[in-house]
């Protein structure tokens, strides 16, 4: 019965760390709901502890989720500390996550000197979709990875395509590469990268590689400039890619806020849409005394 226990309380520790509660946060600066939830859970004797603020909070209902109960954001705030912040820089690597591929939803994508996408596997997830999740990936993405527990490697292995690799995230938190992705760059799809860019991003491309674009009615341009992006060969189509995906989360403001996280937040940093006063309260609110 305890271990039911303590599975349901490392649940109500995890909704802390979703998109709803970073945001609401971000927007009232309100830090009883959370406060609730975590010293509740994980710490009511957090006076004879070292937790002074709010973000101390968070890491400590972090470190138990680490250890306890490995959900889908453990493995991608595991990606952005160990890829992001320590192998590269916030500066020069971009972020993604949840990023719309054709009819799927790479969980995290990394865009540096090349693409990657991340496939998420965690021990609580299925395998169901996962062939066709890694074709649409092989579409857009240079290298493609699935990452998941070092128990389920010989399980994923059969059911790969040879491209894709194979990341495992250990007890001690630190990834290892059991098989390494083959470069996909030659057969990246033109018209699957364009479907993945924004407006202004593919009127940009189109003003460099092909001039000027006409001026017709809303509706037409999308099709006109897919027409004309599809005929640039794979590594023009996937330059194109990683010099919009970069932008976009790249610019100094953002590197700013997502650096002065505490390191349990830095993928909900990413990944939920904040304006500029929303970035300062949630800043704010996170060194505060609890």
């Amino acid at each position: 019965m305890k271990k039911i226990d303590n599975f349901v309380a490392y649940r109500r520790i995890a909704r802390t760390f979703t998109r709803p509660v970073f945001s609401q946060l971000a927007k009232s600066g309100n830090l009883q709901p959370v406060k609730d939830i975590l010293l509740g859970e994980i710490c009511p004797n957090y006076l004879e502890s070292n937790i002074i603020t709010l973000a101390d909070l968070f890491n400590v209902g972090w470190d138990s989720l680490v250890d306890n109960y490995r959900n889908e954001y453990i493995y991608k705030n595991e990606l952005v500390n160990k890829f992001i912040f320590s192998r590269h820089s916030p500066r020069t690597a971009s972020f993604h996550s949840e990023f719309n591929v054709g009819r799927s939803i790479v969980d995290v994508a990394v865009i540096n000197g090349t693409s990657t996408a991340y496939e998420i596997k965690t021990e609580f997830d299925s395998s169901r979709r996962l062939k066709s999740q890694t074709e649409d990936y092989l579409k857009v993405f240079d290298n493609v990875y699935v990452v998941t527990h070092p128990n389920h490697v010989a399980r994923y292995e059969k059911e790969l395509d040879e491209r894709v690799g194979i990341m495992t995230l250990s007890e001690k938190r630190s990834f290892a590469k059991y098989r390494e992705p083959i470069s996909n760059i030659d057969n990246i799809n033109s018209r699957d990268v364009f479907r993945c860019l924004r407006r202004d991003e593919y009127l940009e491309a189109m003003r460099i590689n092909f001039g000027e674009t006409p001026n017709l009615p809303n509706g037409l341009i999308s099709d006109h400039c897919e027409k004309f992006f599809s005929s640039l060969s794979s590594i023009e189509a996937h330059k194109i890619f990683i010099k919009c995906l970069k932008a976009r989360t790249t610019h100094k403001k953002n590197v700013e806020f997502v650096t002065l996280l505490p390191r349990s937040l830095k993928a909900l940093g990413y990944s939920t849409p904040t304006s500029t006063q929303q970035k300062k309260n949630l800043l704010e609110v996170l060194v505060q005394p609890i």
